[in-house]
């Protein structure tokens, strides 16, 4: 328990510094706002890698993933408006009466952010824990693991993120139009990514506690239906936050790349990696796999699953 909570406490102070120093050099350039976010990212993560390194323990890097969402959104607003008064009138209390829309993009991106994030808290052990993947990548890549580390585990995924975000700088920074339909369907779209995601994890944390036993696959309820209903919702939140995008601004419509990047990465890499584990460990896996379609739940929409 003690290595727990000393973990979290390395953890908060890892992401502190960290945020702070990527904020703090980020404001020492004359770039654009986009740059800037871009300098921002790439200092915090590589603060973050250093703490990794120091605590021979990648696993730091899995909260950022989470966490990047609503800190992005606060980046963009204090780059655009911190300068300006804050009052109903002008500047940043302008900008949240007149488009409420960023206010809820916030809200939903910190829901999202909070619950994601205590999710891998209460159940990260601390620092003498590291994820199954980090653990096979140093066996097969041996010394180069930290060059691994750095280029697959910290900056591949921070540049998922980032791109992922960027739907964030559209809705903020250049974001011009009143709210209209397809903000409507952007809030429906991610608040229901979130409680799909949410269901899933809890659906899924409930049958690992009453199913101790190893290779037992988990098949009741989201998961009768998709094998992988919490990746589901995670990719439908980052679809979800495009949304909010071309309801703002539908001439950067290029900003599509990020979600449409992340959701490659989850079909291609991530499900086909944790699916070969599975295949491995539980013996009921194969037939669970012939049953359940991958990640789209069909058996939702038609009587029998297309082949």
């Amino acid at each position: 328990m003690q290595d727990k909570v000393n973990g979290r406490i390395l953890l908060l102070f890892v992401y502190i510094v960290a945020f702070i120093i990527g904020f703090w050099v980020s404001t020492q350039y004359g770039y654009g706002i986009l740059a800037k976010s871009a300098v921002a990212v790439a200092v915090t993560v590589s603060v973050i890698f250093i703490g990794s390194l120091t605590f021979n323990n990648s696993s730091v890097f899995d909260p950022y993933w989470s966490i990047a969402p609503p800190m992005m959104v606060i980046f963009y607003l204090a780059m655009a408006f911190g300068d300006q008064p804050v009052d109903a009138n002008t500047g940043v209390g302008a900008i949240l009466v007149a488009s409420p829309r960023i206010l809820i993009l916030f809200f939903l991106t910190l829901a999202y952010s909070a619950r994601l994030t205590w999710n891998f808290l209460r159940s990260w052990p601390g620092m003498t824990h590291e994820d199954w993947r980090y653990v096979d990548f140093r066996k097969n890549s041996g010394k180069a693991y930290w060059l691994v580390s750095l280029s697959g585990i910290h900056l591949f995924p921070a540049l998922m993120v980032f791109g992922g975000t960027l739907s964030i700088w559209v809705t903020v920074v250049q974001g011009y139009r009143p709210m209209n339909m397809i903000d409507l369907l952007a809030i429906v779209v991610t608040g229901y990514a979130i409680m799909l995601e949410a269901t899933a994890d809890k659906q899924l944390r409930t049958f690992l506690l009453q199913n101790k036993e190893a290779g037992k696959t988990m098949n009741q309820g989201l998961w009768s239906m998709s094998r992988h209903p919490n990746y589901l919702g995670e990719i439908l939140f980052w679809w979800g936050l495009y949304l909010f995008a071309l309801a703002a601004n539908p001439t950067f419509w290029w900003a599509i790349a990020g979600p449409l990047a992340i959701t490659l990465m989850f079909i291609f890499a991530s499900i086909p990696m944790i699916e070969k584990r599975m295949l491995y460990r539980r013996k009921d896996y194969k037939a669970y796999q012939e049953k359940v379609s991958m990640l789209i739940p069909w058996k939702f929409f038609f009587k029998s699953r297309p082949s």
